[in-house]
């Protein structure tokens, strides 16, 4: 006969951000081969080249134009290369994920953590791109509006939660030592 065990949903979220994250952070190089999602123009250490003629001209903007160079023939734009940020910041994040795994307190608790910080480099990121898309009339991205929203969601569950719940693996500890005292009490 199978035992069917009954695991918290918030257990399997907290499992699944790992999945997400390291999804994520693989998943953005596709940005990288695709020249695409990629920052406004940048000097910077990590600023990107690439040729105009891989780009959609849309997401050309003037000030791109304005520092566009020609090397033997070909013009080029310089960028930042926000596929990497965020791939690296997907990194930190998992990172820290891991760590914080071993201090949570309760179930879903680790997966909030990966909404804070995926939400707080995208809030981040989202402002070095040039292909947002805006809310009509009001003029603010969507993508920072929503990471926004995210982080602050998370952030009052995460300091709620954590003042009002044990650690979920004291309260399995517990209900285990109680059922090990009733078996020992009954043989």
């Amino acid at each position: 006969m199978q035992k069917k065990k009954k695991i918290s949903p918030f257990l399997l979220f907290d499992t699944g951000g790992f999945g997400l994250i390291t999804g994520q952070m693989i998943g953005r190089w596709g940005n990288f081969f695709n020249r695409e999602a990629f920052g406004e123009y940048t000097n910077g250490l990590f600023a990107m080249r690439l040729p105009v003629d891989a780009v959609r001209s849309s997401d050309i903007t003037t000030k791109m134009w304005n520092h566009a160079e020609t090397v033997k023939g070909v013009m080029y734009i310089q960028v930042h290369p926000t596929y990497l940020y965020e791939s690296m910041w997907c990194l930190m994040v998992l990172i820290i994920m891991l760590l914080y795994r071993k201090h949570k307190k309760f179930d879903g608790e680790v997966f909030l953590i990966y909404l804070l910080g995926y939400g707080l480099g995208r809030l981040w990121i989202e402002g070095l791109r040039t292909d947002q898309l805006l809310l009509p009339k009001v003029g603010l991205p969507v993508s920072q509006l929503l990471a926004g929203t995210i982080v602050i969601v998370s952030a009052i569950l995460v300091i709620t939660g954590r003042k009002k719940k044990p650690h979920a693996s004291k309260v399995r500890n517990q209900i285990s030592k109680t059922d090990r005292k009733k078996q020992a009490f009954f043989q």
